[in-house]
């Protein structure tokens, strides 16, 4: 063997050395993440063993610049409010009024997301209005049908919601793409945030005050905000926040978690390459499980799910590939059933502090009448 040819296999072996360590070492710190959180950058290095300027780089720069993003979930069912996935089909009278009147919807009353359906005037959309006011609220689209506003629409109740956290282990960080195949061998379990609905009773056990909405809402808009920016954004002294963060927003568990999500850079502004997809009820939670397992994986990410009333799912993705893979990959998966959405765009909408006043949640009986002045 020749000098060069030993000093070739010297830098391969190095870079591979390289590539098994940075995959790890992203593994590690997104594990302690979504234990920890991301904001206490200090303590994720310490439990890695990664110093903190790494740490800090890789959840910053890195990790933003592949498209992966930290959120936190709030605890709907915590916060006292029910939640209802729906689907809305506008009249064309009304189909150029349809977003404007969402965003509306959104910024002003208990409409947290809305999808559109590519080439329909459809939208799927999801609801978390307070329990003491569900059937208020899902009246309101009765009197826009009754308007002609809409041509049909329909809402089933969540019972319980997930999100699975991105499949980083088949993510090439060295390569910035993603791999039908894990890259590293290390284990990795199926993991994700789930939320199950709660009792009248239990919803009773949480009161939540005006600060600790308005802390949730800064860290539904920034994961990893300071303290000390979220107090000076609130004007509010830090260790106030502090106390309210520490003794009430996460002991309380308003918090349900912190979930490793992926978003393509190029579709981080809007929905488009995001579907929906509404499962017929699986036979057992051991089905759904590995159902939402196998498709969490590449070619499609799934970001969230939802199990209504009725035991049917809906089941939101953000492809990591072509659409044609990923419907190769859908037609493959043996008596799996239902309906496929692609959306054209979407939105999704902050907790409104604003509709919490003291610890009772509002709804204005004008609302209705404000809806159609739009």
């Amino acid at each position: 063997m020749t000098i060069d040819q030993l000093t070739q296999q010297i830098d391969q072996k190095r870079k591979l050395r390289r590539d098994i360590d940075l995959q790890k070492e992203i593994a590690l710190i997104l594990n302690a993440v979504k234990k920890f959180g991301p904001r206490n950058i200090s303590l994720i290095a310490r439990q890695t063993g990664i110093p903190r300027e790494t740490v800090r780089v890789r959840l910053l720069n890195m990790l933003p610049r592949y498209g992966f993003v930290i959120r936190m979930l709030p605890n709907y069912y915590k916060l006292g409010l029910a939640r209802y996935f729906g689907y809305l089909r506008f009249s064309r009278q009304f189909a150029d009024r349809a977003k404007d009147l969402l965003r509306w919807l959104g910024e002003k009353t208990y409409l947290m997301y809305w999808g559109k359906v590519l080439m329909r005037n459809e939208f799927v959309v999801i609801v978390t209005p307070p329990y003491r006011f569900e059937k208020e609220y899902l009246n309101l689209f009765e009197v826009l049908a009754d308007a002609g506003v809409l041509e049909d629409y329909w809402f089933r109740k969540v019972r319980a919601y997930g999100h699975p956290h991105a499949s980083y282990r088949y993510f090439d960080f060295e390569k910035g793409r993603w791999s039908d195949y894990p890259v590293n061998d290390g284990e990795e379990e199926f993991d994700e945030v789930l939320v199950n609905e709660i009792d009248e009773a239990e919803r009773a056990q949480y009161i939540v005050d005006s600060l600790d909405l308005k802390i949730l809402q800064q860290l539904q808009y920034d994961a990893l905000k300071d303290i000390t920016d979220i107090a000076g954004d609130l004007g509010i002294h830090p260790r106030v926040v502090s106390y309210h963060f520490n003794e009430h927003v996460a002991r309380k568990g308003l918090v349900a978690g912190w979930m490793v999500s992926y978003v393509p850079t190029q579709t981080l502004e809007r929905g488009a390459g995001k579907f929906w997809m509404l499962t017929e009820p699986p036979n057992s939670p051991h089905e759904l499980r590995q159902l939402v397992r196998d498709l969490a994986r590449p070619p499609a990410s799934c970001q969230s799910y939802n199990v209504l009333d009725d035991g049917s799912v809906t089941m939101h993705f953000v492809p990591t590939s072509d659409m044609s893979a990923v419907a190769q990959k859908l037609g493959n998966m043996g008596n799996l059933e239902g309906e496929l959405m692609v959306l054209r765009e979407a939105d999704a909408y902050l907790i409104s502090a604003e509709l919490l006043h003291g610890n009772t949640w509002l709804m204005s009986n004008d609302v209705a009448i404000e809806l159609f002045a739009i």
